[in-house]
């Protein structure tokens, strides 16, 4: 067992993804740690994890962009003392969600460290491509190219980035808890959406799409849990559609409390440009909710056609009604939601990751 230091990207308040995500990849790796430390920006993880050591910059996020980017400097400098003053040579150190921490990323080279550089989706494939989703991706790959080994949720996420090269990696899994799964006729006629309300989930095809599939399913529901700068672009979508009362846009809700919302819901809808591995995938398959989904990174690894979700073959209006018709017109949703629960109960449940992460972290 060895100290390990982990680097991360500033939390921002708005929601907590950031506190729930960190905490489960620290609860994956903390078996193989003789010491475990976090530094980063705002740093927040769940109460059980008091053997973690949180070394935390306090950064305010300022609506003025060059504010921001002034912050954010400010920020990898004093992360970069934290790392001189951190970090051994020879020590493992993980980059978890680190696209930012270019500052840090040098200075644990210039200690000797052995750098663990997470992969997730590519900047540069989601939303709408501009100069600063160019500049990210191409930092990421910098950063990902010159680690000792590159780290990524499941062994597809590297196909989001054509013409990585790889030298070493490793599979650290996220997990999730599997749910007891509501009975198939005590489920209504929902599909739900989790995720951020941003160009890249296409929340507003989504809305477009439910909008013609509702003249057929006119008892059916839409469902979305999320925040983000497309909040206000979905309300007027809903109001101009005529469909208030028939999809439901919820904001955010705490982590904590999201079953109570889920637990109803008969399918999760999920279109994507770029992921990782979608925490909100794995949770609703572990509820025995199956996904339809846009077959990138993470969820080409769990989800498979009439077996245990549906695939959207385009993030487009049509695309995404044409799978919502598939899956609403299946014979076989039975059969695909306890195949979803099993796959994540399989090797998606804590256990497992950790004896996943054991055995990469010794290679």
């Amino acid at each position: 067992m060895e100290d390990v230091i982990i680097i991360t990207n500033p939390m921002i308040a708005v929601n907590e993804s950031a506190k729930v995500t960190l905490s489960k990849f620290l609860r994956v790796i903390e078996p193989c740690c003789r010491n475990l430390q976090v530094l980063g920006g705002n740093l927040r993880i769940e109460g059980d994890l008091k053997q973690v050591q949180l070394v935390s910059v306090p950064i305010k996020r300022s609506p003025n962009k060059m504010k921001r980017l002034f912050d954010l400097v400010w920020l990898q400098l004093k992360m970069s003392e934290l790392v001189m003053q951190h970090v051994q040579e020879g020590m493992q150190v993980f980059f978890w969600i680190g696209d930012k921490m270019l500052l840090p990323y040098f200075c644990v080279k210039y200690k000797k460290a052995e750098i663990n550089y997470f992969i997730y989706g590519n900047p540069q494939k989601e939303g709408k491509k501009g100069f600063f989703s160019k500049i990210s991706a191409f930092l990421i790959r910098i950063m990902a190219e010159n680690a000792d080994y590159i780290c990524m949720e499941s062994p597809s996420v590297e196909h989001e980035w054509k013409g990585l090269r790889i030298d070493r990696k490793r599979i650290i899994h996220l997990y999730t808890e599997v749910m007891p799964m509501t009975p198939i006729v005590e489920r209504k006629r929902v599909i739900g959406m989790v995720c951020r309300l941003t160009a890249g989930k296409h929340v507003l095809e989504s809305i477009q799409a439910f909008s013609e599939i509702h003249k057929d399913f006119p008892d059916w529901r839409l469902e979305i849990v999320g925040s983000g700068v497309q909040e206000t672009e979905c309300r007027n979508l809903i109001r101009k559609l005529n469909l208030d009362g028939s999809v439901v846009l919820y904001g955010w809700i705490d982590h904590a409390q999201l079953r109570s919302v889920t637990k109803r819901w008969k399918f999760l809808l999920f279109p994507s440009d770029t992921e990782g591995m979608p925490n909100g995938v794995i949770e609703m398959m572990a509820q025995g909710i199956p996904p339809i989904a846009s077959p990138v990174g993470g969820i080409c690894d769990v989800v498979e056609v009439n077996k245990t979700g549906w695939v959207i073959d385009a993030c487009s209006v049509h695309g995404i009604q044409s799978a919502l018709k598939q899956a609403l017109r299946s014979e076989c949703y039975e059969s695909v939601s306890e195949e979803a629960q099993r796959v994540i109960a399989l090797k998606y449940v804590l256990e497992a990751a950790q004896i996943d992460a054991k055995i990469q972290m010794l290679r």
